[in-house]
């Protein structure tokens, strides 16, 4: 069981003052940890919903990048960096402060996207808070001489993905590529990252990590806090810069996971994810978060998005019920164009609205609607089987009628239909002892007996199975 610190005071004194033992803590193992990314959501309404996230066991927030950017109407200019000020899209420093504090006073931790392989596109400009610059000129942060001149390609562009040193010494997308070897420019970038540790932030999701060289990394960790935690985000598909090759620095994004729940549910065959460690791309479950979206994968459609809202929630529940990695929850809003965002006219962005938590709130895909998937009805009965099966190997797999089933050791059970059809009568055998078991997803009571579990499932329905 989880413990936010409103809860402590009153649950750690009427225990030791009951019993005379130390209370519960949260467990400390990678696995048992649960993230949430909430995507362009600004610094007050994180803030805000921090008492939710909490009180449903969700450790930590990935905020989308805070520093100064270019200005503009799309959700990208975050990660067109023009200085390390936190004047942004998404709020002050002061803003990020208070939100920082307050989510810390709930028991979850702030993570932020850190933007350090790159600076800008445009030519020239103003950035959100002021500061004027040219691609290549920054005030007092970078000149020319801290950015790569990129000579393997004919516009300094990468040309071939597979070429380790245009991936990262050549410009992603037109971004002035920083010198990341350089001691000076490693310098900045520590002091930019210590500010936000001194503000309290215990995470950093490293944008663009496969662009920066391994050594850099390390050579800029280093010079952090030994407790912070990095994710790293490096797409398979370069030699020298796969996934396995930055474990040395921190943790890795699972990409992999997110497209084989893509597969099962999109083209609905019910098959158990492979997670072995022997591919680079699949790396070891102490060292990957795992999803089913992000805001990049949600819009050039190699994952499942809202626009397939049970599928998108039985592949949560997939994801939290698995042994794999550290689950990392997606909430994000409906957009009609690859680049809009729900910004005023300003250039800020508008406070996130949780109407509900149902499919028919997530069917609404009007321009702007803050869908927040996080809310979903399965999710906070996922997190608590999740708990309750912490450590618990998965075993028994089966596949029944389009249905993917397991155990969690003798702890729980858990089965989806991955299927548009509905289906009934479904008989599992299982090695749980017979009894009584509440499903965490629907709070219903069933029962196995003689090894065996009748189920009736819905199209995308999952059941989560513990011992009453």
């Amino acid at each position: 069981m989880r413990f936010t610190f409103k809860h402590l005071t009153a649950v750690v004194i009427s225990v030791l003052a009951l019993t005379g033992c130390t209370a519960n803590q949260a467990s400390d193992r990678f696995e048992d940890r649960v993230g949430v990314q909430l995507f362009m959501w600004n610094f007050n309404s994180i803030a805000q919903e921090c008492e939710y996230l909490g009180d449903v066991g969700i450790d930590w927030v990935l905020v989308a990048p805070p520093q100064e950017h270019i200005q503009g109407g799309e959700w990208w200019v975050g990660y067109q960096p023009v200085s390390y000020k936190l004047e942004s899209q998404l709020g002050t420093q002061g803003e990020f402060e208070a939100m920082v504090k307050d989510c810390g006073e709930q028991g979850v931790e702030i993570y932020v996207d850190a933007v350090i392989n790159h600076m800008t596109g445009s030519s020239e400009g103003l950035g959100t808070a002021g500061t004027e610059y040219a691609k290549y000129e920054y005030a007092d942060l970078y000149s020319r001489g801290d950015f790569h001149a990129c000579e393997e390609t004919m516009d300094g562009q990468i040309a071939d993905w597979a070429n380790l040193t245009q991936v990262q010494q050549c410009e992603l997308l037109n971004l002035a590529d920083l010198k990341t070897e350089a001691e000076s420019v490693q310098a900045k970038i520590v002091d930019y990252l210590q500010s936000l540790v001194d503000l309290g932030v215990t995470g950093f999701r490293i944008d663009a990590a496969k662009h920066i060289a391994v050594a850099d990394l390390q050579a800029i960790t280093s010079k952090l806090p030994a407790e912070i935690n990095y994710i790293q985000e490096v797409i398979p598909g370069t030699p020298g810069a796969e996934p396995s090759d930055y474990l040395g620095v921190g943790d890795i994004f699972g990409f992999d996971l997110a497209y084989q729940l893509a597969s099962i549910f999109g083209q609905q065959v019910a098959f158990l994810p492979d997670t072995s460690t022997e591919s680079p791309w699949i790396t070891p479950s102490s060292q990957t978060v795992v999803m089913v979206s992000n805001h990049d994968t949600e819009r050039n459609g190699q994952t499942l998005n809202y626009s397939q809202p049970a599928q998108f929630e039985a592949a949560t529940a997939l994801m939290l019920a698995l042994d794999y990695g550290q689950p990392m929850l997606y909430s994000s809003y409906a957009f009609d164009s690859f680049d809009w965002a729900p910004k005023d006219e300003s250039g800020r962005t508008l406070d996130a609205k949780c109407a509900q938590s149902s499919l028919v709130y997530l069917t609404n895909h009007e321009a702007g609607t803050w869908l927040c998937q996080h809310r979903m009805n399965w999710v906070s009965g996922m997190i608590a089987f999740r708990d309750e099966t912490s450590g618990k190997a998965l075993t028994n797999p089966q596949t029944t009628e389009a249905v993917l089933s397991f155990e969690r050791g003798d702890k729980g059970f858990f089965a989806v239909n991955v299927t548009d059809s509905d289906l009934s009568g479904i008989e599992i055998t299982t090695n749980l002892a017979d009894g009584t078991y509440r499903d965490q997803i629907s709070g219903k009571e069933l029962e196995i007996s003689a090894g065996k579990l009748t189920l009736d499932l819905a199209a995308n329905q999952a059941v989560a199975l513990t011992k009453r």
